[in-house]
């Protein structure tokens, strides 16, 4: 009798730890796509979102956010990890991200690695936006995939209307980038290469975000921001099929359920900003756009281009509608000032070497 209690409670034991164990590995789970939020309290206030994915492979957790690569150690339910960005200088700094999950999302603090000393503590009192040693926290939260049904047209919502920026989403220095596209970047000179110091469009991503005037009828949306106009077509047009290249490309879109998905290719190459990443001309640009509740426009950007990226770099944006009140003049650019200091400067001739870098 004695055998058989003895028996049925190691089972009864063994049953219950199994359960237990099967548990917390569902509840500390942090595979999957996440949508990470995070509250800057010093260094400049601010609220920005980003795209956190975490896969697991052969036991070794590998993260991005925004599409870069990033530090991840995941022990049980804590999680650490470290994503670059830049300040308002331009300035490249590391966040620390620590936290826990519990009832299956996460939540935490973000700060330097170390103590940073009184010195530093003041020059981010003082100069907030160039402070590379912010603090705040941060939450995380699963992102779910909702069904999808596609419509030619959604007359019901409309974007029309002058906006403003509620927030960016987060930003990254470092990409995932192929060989090809770290060679380029080793080679890459900001002040000869990049499009804007000659008055050559910055191109799609690096416009990506601006407050825009967008104007919308049956067939097309019309988005005007400082000196360029882009459209994007809703009906059934296509570009030339020997069609050349354009800084801003060839936009069509379609309807998702309540979402605006925007297809853009023909894109002139490009860089991605003053990192000197590579933007090739096969590449494609995803958008989509969805009003909230609150009628705040969120758009999200995704760049694909494998010749370059080997995990699609994100950026993300919020508009909301503001008064149409101001008057607003074109931006002028006169790229006889970038001219006139590289040869004065004896960069010229490095200028014209580097024609093979230019388009």
């Amino acid at each position: 009798m004695l055998i058989k209690f003895s028996t049925k409670l190691i089972i009864f034991l063994l049953h219950f730890f199994l359960i237990s164990s099967n548990t917390n590995a569902q509840e500390f789970n942090f595979e999957g796509d996440w949508q990470i939020r995070i509250t800057q309290e010093t260094g400049g206030k601010r609220n920005q979102d980003g795209f956190l994915k975490i896969q697991n492979e052969n036991g070794i957790y590998i993260a991005y956010i925004q599409g870069g690569p990033i530090k991840i150690k995941i022990n049980n339910d804590s999680i650490e990890m470290a994503a670059d960005d830049w300040t308002g200088g331009s300035m490249p700094f590391e966040r620390y991200f620590r936290g826990t999950m519990i009832k299956g999302e996460m939540s935490g603090v973000f700060g330097p690695e170390n103590d940073i000393t009184e010195e530093q503590k003041l020059l981010c009192q003082k100069i907030p936006l160039g402070c590379p040693f912010p603090e705040g926290s941060w939450t995380a939260k699963r992102l779910e995939k909702e069904s999808v049904t596609a419509k030619p047209s959604n007359q019901k919502i409309n974007f029309t209307g002058k906006w403003g920026i509620v927030e960016r989403g987060m930003r990254r220095w470092t990409m995932d980038l192929t060989d090809k596209a770290k060679k380029w970047n080793e080679e890459f000179n900001v002040e000869l290469d990049l499009p804007r110091q000659r008055c050559v469009s910055s191109g799609f991503v690096n416009g990506f975000g601006s407050a825009p005037e967008i104007f919308q009828d049956k067939n097309k949306i019309t988005i005007i921001t400082s000196s360029e106009v882009r459209r994007i077509y809703l009906d059934d047009r296509v570009p030339p099929k020997y069609s050349d290249w354009y800084p801003l490309g060839f936009s069509s879109g379609t309807w998702e359920n309540e979402t605006l998905v925007v297809r853009t290719k023909n894109l002139m190459p490009s860089v991605r900003g003053f990192m000197g990443n590579p933007i090739s001309s096969n590449s494609e640009i995803v958008e989509r756009f969805e009003m909230d509740e609150d009628g705040i426009l969120n758009v999200h950007m995704t760049l694909y281009d494998p010749e370059n990226y080997k995990t699609p770099p994100v950026s993300t944006v919020k508009w909301k509608r503001v008064k149409d009140e101001s008057v607003v003049f074109p931006l002028l650019c006169d790229p006889d000032s970038f001219y006139r200091q590289i040869y004065e400067e004896g960069d010229f001739d490095e200028y014209i070497k580097r024609g093979h870098r230019r388009y």
